[in-house]
This record gives structure tokens, sequence and C-alpha cells, in this order.
């Protein structure tokens, strides 16, 4: 079993080397041959040394933390971007001190100063599909203390963006539809001032004007939220509708299974009636009934991607801010069926 208690001094001792090239390894600096940075690296995993994170920013004049807030740690999407977040900063040795601001973008600014004043060296905002309220964020990148963000995408903006393609999400969820012979398509949306609800909306549109299908408003509800009842209220708004439709995009997983129980309580069958498209690919969605056909996100990914840019940004003052964006996946399983 590894020593508990292994020192840095024993680790230099069994390396030959001195305990500052044990620290400039440890510290990843270049002034080391990489020979010898294998040597340590090896005597280090063999030993189970772990350097204390206090004493290693003293030594450093750093902290190694990073600030990260969330819209909702409860919502699928946001835990995951964090599990992926905390997966990478672990893998450099950083890590995060948390705050949620329970789904209101207007509360993060409330979380600046308590995490500045613990020295937090770069902020990750793991925010809800809004981009309007960017001046804290635009703020804090001139006091010098880099920032990364996911929720949204703005090409070329001012600070680090990473997030999943919502206009190729929700082109890839219609034309599927489209290639099954479907024609009239309903979707319901989540709420109308997300980014992200417009972009898959347009996706939407834009691929049944592709296929010279004239989009119909009477076909679009849109959702007050992101959970099951938005969906099953919606669908029965659709229903009243007494428009005709044979295929249904739903702008994330909860409302499509919300929508479904809405369907089979007027007699419609998914998807022998009405073929039904999520979004997301949350666990619930393989176990539906149906299994739901969906557009899956790589939401870990997300977090790990935004945790390196983040690093990257605080370890190398010339690196500029980068907007990243993931392509989404269709995953097709058994409630749509060829027209």
């Amino acid at each position: 079993m590894p020593n508990k208690h292994v020192t840095i001094k024993q680790v230099a001792e069994s390396a030959g080397v001195s305990i500052q090239t044990v620290s400039r390894v440890l510290n990843n600096r270049p002034e080391v041959s990489p020979e010898t940075r294998q040597r340590v690296q090896e005597i280090i995993s063999n030993l189970g040394y772990h350097p204390f994170a206090f004493a290693r920013g003293l030594a450093s004049q750093r902290t190694y933390t990073l600030g990260l807030v969330a819209s909702d740690f409860s919502d699928y999407w946001f835990s995951q971007v964090v599990t992926g977040a905390e997966i990478e900063a672990h893998e450099h040795s950083y890590f995060f001190m948390l705050g949620s601001t329970d789904g209101d973008p207007l509360e993060e600014p409330k979380f600046l100063r308590p995490l500045k004043q613990r020295h937090v060296e770069g902020f990750l905002f793991v925010r809800a599909n809004r981009p309007n309220d960017l001046e804290h964020l635009r703020s804090l990148q001139k006091s010098g203390i880099p920032i990364v963000t996911t929720g949204f995408y703005l090409p070329l903006a001012e600070f680090g963006i990473v997030e999943v393609d919502n206009l190729a999400g929700g082109w890839k969820a219609t034309q599927y539809l489209i290639e099954l012979g479907h024609s009239q398509i309903a979707m319901i949306t989540g709420p109308i001032d997300w980014k992200s609800v417009s972009d898959r909306t347009q996706g939407y549109v834009d691929a049944l004007e592709s296929a010279k299908i004239t989009p119909n408003p009477d076909l679009i509800v849109h959702g007050e939220n992101w959970l099951h009842r938005s969906g099953y209220e919606a669908a029965k708004e659709l229903l009243k509708r007494n428009q005709a439709f044979t295929a249904l995009f739903a702008q994330n997983d909860r409302i499509a299974r919300g929508a479904i129980n809405a369907l089979k309580e007027a007699g419609l069958r998914v998807p022998q009636d009405v073929s039904v498209v999520g979004y997301d690919d949350i666990p619930e969605a393989e176990f539906s009934d149906p299994p739901l056909t969906t557009i899956r996100q790589p939401m870990q990914e997300v977090g790990k991607a935004a945790t390196r840019l983040l690093i990257k940004m605080i370890e190398d003052s010339t690196a500029t801010p980068q907007q990243i964006l993931f392509d989404p996946e269709l995953v097709i399983r058994s409630s749509c069926i060829q027209r």
C-alpha cells in the first residue's frame, strides 16, 4: 500500500535529483530533461506521492483553485458538464469551488466577490442559454481573471466559450424525420428566451425549408420550461389545434416523454401514429416506452474542454480565448418509423 506520508524529499532521493527538480516536474516547468521528467514521474507514481495543495500554493504563489458557477446542479445537462469539468480539473491538480444560481443568471454576480476573495485563478460559468447578461463576464475578463462559459455560442467573443451546436441539432432531428417520409412535423420548444431554443428552432425551420416544406406555425408550441409537465401540456395544446401531424420534435427528452404521455392519453400510438424525436439523450431516454430516438449532446466533453481551455488561459498569458463548438449526434431508437 502506498505510504500516505511520502514527502517531496523522499521522491527526490529516490529519483537521484534535487527537491527543486521534483518541484519543477510537479509544476510542469520546462527546465527538466524528458528523461529526468519521466524518471521523477515514475517515482511519484510508485511511491504514491501527493503534494499538499497548500504547500504547492506557497511555493508557487498560486492557489490552483477555480470558481465554477452553474445554473442548476440538479439538471442533467448541468450536472454532467460539471462532472466533466471536475474530472479534467483533477487531472491537472486543480479543484473547483462551486456555486449555483438556481436557474437565475442575474444571481451570477453575487458569487464573484466571495470567490475572488478566495483567490480563484479563473472562472467557469455553466450557464443557462441566455446571451444577454454578459457585463459581469466582461468585467472579470478585463480585470485579468480568465473566464470560460458554456450554454451559448458567440463567434469571436472576447472570452472562451464551449457549447454544442444547437442549430445542427435541430437540423438533424428534423432532417431524420423528413428522411423517414414525414412532412407534417410538429415541434415543442423549451423556454423561448434561451438561445439554445432559438437555435434548435432555426435548425428545424432550415431543414423543413431545404426539403421544400413550408413551416406551419400552428405546429409549434413553446414550452414553459424543460420538465415533463411542460411537454405534456404542450402536446395537449397541439392536439386541441386540430392540425394533423405525423411526427414531433421535442427540444429535450423530458418534454418528449411528457408529450408521449399526452399522445397516448389521446389514443395515439408512438411511433405507429406519431414518431417522436427528443434531445439530450438523458439516461431515461433509452428506457422510455418506446425507447426514445434523440439528439445526444457530449455533456461531459463540454465540461472537460471548458476546463482545459480555462487552465490553458491561466497558465499561458499569451493564450487567446477560443470558441469551441461540439457536434451533436443522432441516436436512433424505436420511437420513429418510416411513414
